[in-house]
């Protein structure tokens, strides 16, 4: 996938059936980081929950900056899932 900041690679856990949707993140600077990400039930609906941790090695800043993309990503999903947005 290309981003802002390069080419990335995503992988996935397996699909289950528990809602999970682990990721690992590899970076074009080969730095791999694994995502939490789960989808539960709720109602006639489901919400979607992402654990984003700060990195030993992030300042504040790029905290911030990396807590803005995943946001914008998930509102992204969000419109998509609604019938908004379409991703290309």
């Amino acid at each position: 996938m290309e981003t802002a900041t390069g080419c990335i690679e995503i992988q996935f856990v397996p699909a289950n059936e528990f809602g999970v949707l682990d990721h690992v993140v590899k970076l074009a600077d080969g730095q791999s980081i694994r995502n939490s990400m789960r989808v539960v039930p709720n109602g006639d609906g489901s919400e979607v929950m992402f654990t984003l941790l700060q990195l030993p090695e992030m300042n504040e800043r790029q905290f911030v900056k990396d807590v803005a993309m995943v946001e914008t990503d998930l509102l992204t999903l969000k419109d998509v899932l609604e019938g908004g947005e379409s991703v290309d």
